[in-house]
């Protein structure tokens, strides 16, 4: 925890406030800052059983897994085990694609997604599996997929690069990918909760899934029948972590000299190669640009390497900025709430930039009220809000599609319809 009691104590208020104005179910944090770390639980990890969040709640981290993968990759490289400019096939010799292009992409090419490599369109998670073998099946059922792109050419998001990556972890150490994360990324680092294996999370500590649902009329999270685990994915996806250990693991690149075994996971030269941008794809402050399994960019003028993660049921985040020291992971058991914008509220609160308030998303809020109360209620809030000034809240148009989608996915067509004719409505007020 922070020794710093003011800066502690907005954190806290911006934290709490967030997950108080927002849908979500839970939420959890750590920041690791000059003066300290903060770890803190906010909200439920089970809407239906009201079980609250704390800092040692484990949350599925969904492509938040990625970098860890990458530090794994990099380490085989450090050791001369493999090599970055390689085609994966030279270590997964059953690696085979339909169109025969299967050594066209390297190491560095799947971790900077710059392989050419379709992405996948169904994780199955309703019919996981959980066996060593699975990511081996995986890989070999590749042979019916083939290329997208010239390899090296765009930069184009592929989960699939990312299990192969993690095939190769698992070839070239001669353990389970998962038992190499654990051995040589999580247990050095420090993080003795956190883990790849759902089969190792205890049941009272897990975070369940929830995602949009609206059952009469309240509007809000679901919990989800489906849990997002099937071990193929591994690599891409399941890493199993809380606030307590996501500091830890900042701790590792940042500080290493304050980590748990006092040293780093990378040398200091792999580590900055692994964050050395290799292509541009602006997405915006600290995703502007893609590096080795991390995206990179800049925030309020200081470099910045991030991470996003979403699967069902779940979101997450990580940013670090080397040079100022900081860094901060978002865990959230929901699917539907944004969290760049609590994000930068952190950040700017850090560098002594902020105002210690987050704006509210106006679509989840006035979609909130028209479910329950009618669509004239909404409007009438909404008018009430551009008297006092829209200043509070977070605008934009294509949030009601975003909240209509998921909601008539999870099988809310009526209250998807309303909150798109509230979107229409709103965009066209003098129709009103």
């Amino acid at each position: 925890m922070s020794r710093n009691d003011f800066d502690m104590e907005r954190l806290d208020a911006l934290l709490a406030g967030f997950a108080a104005q927002e849908p979500l179910p839970g939420l959890a944090v750590g920041i690791v800052a000059a003066d300290g770390v903060f770890t803190r639980g906010y909200g439920v990890r089970d809407a239906g059983t009201g079980e609250p969040v704390d800092e040692h709640t484990l949350f599925h981290l969904a492509s938040v897994s990625k970098p860890l993968v990458a530090t794994a990759v990099m380490q085989l490289a450090e050791q001369g085990r493999l090599n970055l400019d390689a085609p994966a096939s030279d270590y997964v010799p059953y690696f085979k694609l339909a169109d025969g292009r299967e050594r066209e992409a390297t190491i560095r090419d799947l971790l900077s997604h710059t392989s050419g490599m379709p992405d996948e369109d169904d994780f199955q998670w309703d019919r996981p599996e959980d066996d060593e073998g699975s990511l081996e099946r995986y890989i070999r059922g590749l042979a019916a997929r083939s290329l997208d792109r010239n390899p090296g050419e765009e930069h184009a998001y592929s989960n699939i690069g990312f299990e192969l990556l993690g095939d190769v972890i698992a070839k070239v150490s001669g353990m389970s990918f998962e038992a190499y994360m654990q051995e040589h990324v999580l247990r050095p680092a420090g993080m003795e909760e956190s883990t790849f294996l759902l089969a190792e999370v205890p049941s009272a500590q897990l975070a369940a899934p929830h995602i949009l649902g609206a059952p009469e009329g309240r509007y809000g999270p679901q919990k989800s029948l489906v849990f997002p685990y099937h071990r193929a994915h591994g690599p891409s996806s399941t890493l199993y972590m809380n606030a307590v250990d996501s500091c830890r693991l900042m701790l590792a690149y940042l500080k290493p000299e304050q980590a748990a075994e006092g040293k780093r996971l990378l040398e200091e030269g792999s580590q900055g190669e692994m964050w050395t941008t290799r292509a541009d794809i602006g997405y915006g402050d600290w995703m502007d640009g893609i590096a080795l399994g991390w995206f990179t960019g800049s925030y309020r003028g200081r470099r910045a390497v991030s991470h996003t993660g979403q699967d069902t049921g779940f979101r997450s985040y990580l940013v670090l900025l080397p040079e100022a020291g900081f860094g901060v992971t978002l865990m959230m058991n929901d699917d539907y709430v944004g969290l760049k914008v609590l994000m930068k509220g952190i950040l700017d609160l850090l560098l002594g930039e902020g105002t210690g308030e987050v704006q509210r998303n106006l679509a989840h809020h006035l979609t909130g009220i028209a479910l329950s109360g009618g669509i004239d209620a909404a409007w009438e809030e909404y008018q009430k809000i551009l008297d006092e000034g829209l200043e509070r809240y977070a605008v934009s148009a294509d949030d009601f599609k975003y909240i209509a989608q998921p909601l008539e996915e999870n099988g809310y067509a009526g209250e998807a319809l309303k909150a798109l004719e509230l979107g229409r409505r709103l965009s066209s007020p003098k129709t009103s």
